[in-house]
């Protein structure tokens, strides 16, 4: 139940367009997971809307940095701010549950207000 608690979907027409998560790790962290948008919707920004949605969840909350652990490309988080850093840039609670077999990279943004989250997304509106 928790962890539905940091669900978030996108829904038009009764049916699912994109959906996330934001795990938050201490005060100042958060975890972007299961990012995820229907295949009938992608290439159509649906997952900038569902990204830039969670960012302003987090700056709501107080919360400035969010980080994305994945096996695959990140070339979509690098393309919207996000840095590879080291294992040990996340929370401590975060690396504890770290699964090291599966190798995943890990990316963090610092998000400074809702002024620049407004800014950036405006910026890639313009770019789509």
């Amino acid at each position: 139940q928790a962890e539905l608690d940091n669900a978030y979907v996108q829904v038009r027409d009764d049916v699912p367009v994109a959906c996330g998560m934001l795990i938050p790790y201490g005060l100042d962290h958060a975890e972007i997971s299961c990012l995820a948008v229907n295949p009938r919707y992608r290439g159509k920004g649906r997952g900038d809307i569902m990204l830039t949605y969670l960012e302003r969840v987090a700056v709501t909350s107080g919360i400035h940095n969010v980080f994305v652990l994945s096996t695959q490309t990140m070339q979509w988080f690098q393309e919207r701010g996000f840095n590879e850093v080291d294992l040990e840039s996340l929370p401590e609670s975060r690396q504890a549950i770290y699964n090291h077999r599966r190798g995943s990279k890990v990316y963090m943004k610092h998000l400074r207000s809702l002024r620049d989250v407004d800014a950036e997304e405006h910026f890639l509106g313009q770019k789509l």
